[in-house]
């Protein structure tokens, strides 16, 4: 009996060692997910060729809008910026595998009816250049770059649900170039149009549930060393010290801190 319970243990063994890397160690990936919440820290602003020199950093909403007016195409777009100080240093472009940023719609006045029959693309862009949302206006925007960016269409059908944009590649960049944020918009030469227009909450938005978040997963490489082996028969603590250490962890959802929750006081 006690040779049999040997050998059950030695192919236990073999079966949790089989991706070892050496005689005494085991390599391998952990994906991990951090979700960014667009809170104090983050930026956000809306701005117009309507109003020039007028900076919308205080806007419960973002997005962006087309319309004619008098024969003049007037435009609406949109920068937002998450902070990259709350994560970990050591993370590479290469090691993230996705990204992806969430934003929940409004519908401000007639643009329910303006873009019932229409499903009006938007793009998001990657801004290069440092900027702050108090100071920012139509006539002075942070340069962008047209090579970084990602096409969105919403259907008119589901346009009042919660969208994901997958900005894996130009979140890369920010790692390799430096982290600006995101500009919301339309084409350079918007069609000529009665009104069209895509807006979702903002960061300033009151409703904190629905403010811009940004998730980003990545992966991380793990290696684990035994000086030696545990002898065997195993015990029940060199099994559980087995499996914590190497068996592949499930994904880890990181987020900032938040206020705790208070429970209210019965009467």
């Amino acid at each position: 009996m006690q040779n049999s319970t040997h050998r059950f243990f030695l192919v236990l063994s073999i079966t949790i060692f089989s991706a070892q890397v050496s005689a005494q160690s085991f390599a391998g990936f952990s994906e991990v997910s951090i979700i960014l919440k667009a809170d104090s820290s983050a930026k956000s602003v809306l701005v117009s060729n309507l109003f020039e020199d007028r900076a919308g950093d205080q806007s419960p909403f973002i997005g962006t809008a087309a319309w004619l007016d008098s024969g003049k195409q007037l435009q609406c777009r949109s920068f937002l910026s998450f902070n990259y100080n709350l994560l970990p240093a050591m993370i590479s472009p290469s090691q993230i595998t996705s990204a992806y940023l969430i934003l929940n719609p409004l519908q401000l006045g007639n643009a329910v009816a303006d873009n019932e029959s229409q499903s009006p693309k938007f793009m998001v862009r990657r801004v290069v250049q440092p900027w702050e949302d108090s100071e920012t206006t139509w006539l002075h925007q942070p340069s962008f770059v047209t090579d970084d960016q990602v096409i969105k269409q919403v259907p008119s059908k589901k346009k009042d649900r919660t969208i994901k944009i997958d900005v894996t590649k130009i979140v890369r960049k920010m790692f390799e170039l430096g982290n600006n944020g995101f500009m919301i918009c339309y084409k350079d030469s918007v069609e000529k149009a009665a009104f069209v227009s895509n807006w979702f909450a903002s960061a300033k938005n009151e409703n904190v549930n629905i403010r811009p978040q940004l998730v980003i997963n990545y992966e991380v490489a793990y290696q684990r060393k035994y000086d030696k082996f545990p002898d065997l028969p195993l015990t029940a603590k060199d099994r559980e010290e087995i499996i914590r250490n190497y068996i592949r962890p499930e994904p880890v959802t990181v987020t900032p801190p938040t206020e705790p929750v208070k429970t209210p006081v019965k009467d």
